[in-house]
């Protein structure tokens, strides 16, 4: 009879907690991910991981127990924004009309800024006093992410600009590095506009992409280059 006994299967499985266990941390997680995302979106960075576990509506420990600092889960939060502008700009750079791709990208990567606040902070280098700069210890994981992105990136849009030049549309004078710059002009209306006017910001951007066309009769020779690539990067640094 003991033998017997012990060949029976259990009804509960070992097993059964710990798959538990995982699933109610990957839920968590998925929540903590997301409600970043919405927290920094809307506050900034210097959004703190208490607003983030509230907005999630979870302890700030389950937050902590996933990303030891800040800079961790805002990693996490901009490299998946970040994968999605590198694809956006590998498929409008292989769009067959190189000038609709070139004003897809620039409309669509403009939209994203005026909709993230920390991603546009991010972006436009206003993220030093929220990061481990502040605190003495240099966030190395996301300097390595921006300068992984900015490579990936720049390649393709350079390819986006040289066909769009090709096309005959598009002004020779204009570089890759101008799309950061003209990016900088149209986010200065969103704060002018606020929100009574939360879409000014497309008239700035229609007088830019007017202006960035070849076939205006009178275009105005521009008295300073383009910055390069390196330059760029020291600029938003």
């Amino acid at each position: 009879m003991g033998e017997y006994r012990d060949e029976v299967p259990s009804s509960e499985p070992e097993t059964a907690p710990d798959v538990s266990l995982r699933r109610d941390a990957r839920d968590n997680l998925e929540r903590v991910i997301t409600a970043a995302t919405e927290v920094f979106a809307s506050q900034g960075l210097s959004a703190t991981l208490a607003d983030v576990a509230r907005h999630a509506g979870v302890g700030v420990g389950t937050v902590y127990r996933r990303f030891a600092s800040k800079d961790d889960l805002i990693y996490e939060v901009i490299q998946s924004r970040f994968k999605a502008a590198e694809q956006l700009v590998i498929e409008t750079s292989e769009t067959p009309d190189a000038w609709a791709g070139f004003v897809r990208f620039f409309e669509i990567s403009t939209q994203e800024l005026v909709s993230d606040k920390g991603l546009r902070e991010f972006v436009m280098g206003g993220y030093t006093e929220s990061l481990g700069w502040s605190r003495g210890t240099p966030p190395d994981r996301l300097v390595g992410l921006i300068a992984r992105t900015r490579e990936a990136m720049g390649h393709h849009l350079a390819e986006l600009v040289r066909r769009t030049k090709e096309t005959g549309r598009l002004r020779a004078d204009f570089e890759a590095s101008d799309m950061m710059v003209l990016s900088l002009s149209v986010q200065a209306t969103i704060g002018f506009g606020g929100q009574a006017h939360p879409e000014l910001y497309r008239r700035t951007l229609g007088f830019i992409l007017d202006g960035l066309l070849a076939s205006r009769t009178h275009a105005t020779e521009l008295p300073v280059p383009a910055l390069s690539n390196d330059e760029l990067d020291s600029t938003v640094r």
